[in-house]
């Protein structure tokens, strides 16, 4: 799946989760309150779902998730392993 894709489907389910617009892929999503929290768990089930990866909790942080591009970064990574 190419880096492009990825982050379309990524762009909208943050968007969808949000009701705005991601203002840029290192946008920090969550310390500055675009997303909470629950949103943390919906956007790992998308992702699992989605890409049909599994996601092991101790690969998280709110650091690896907390932009478009880290975790457009973190499915690839994921996909190539």
């Amino acid at each position: 799946m190419q880096k492009s894709d990825i982050e379309q489907k990524i762009i909208e389910q943050v968007e969808l989760l949000s009701n705005q617009k991601v203002p840029d892929n290192d946008y920090d999503i969550f310390t500055k309150g675009f997303l909470d929290s629950l949103n943390v768990l919906h956007i790992i089930m998308f992702i699992e779902t989605e890409f049909q990866i599994q996601v092991n909790p101790y690969d998280l942080s709110l650091d690896v998730l907390n932009s478009i591009n880290k975790i457009v970064a973190f499915v690839q990574t994921k996909l190539n392993a």
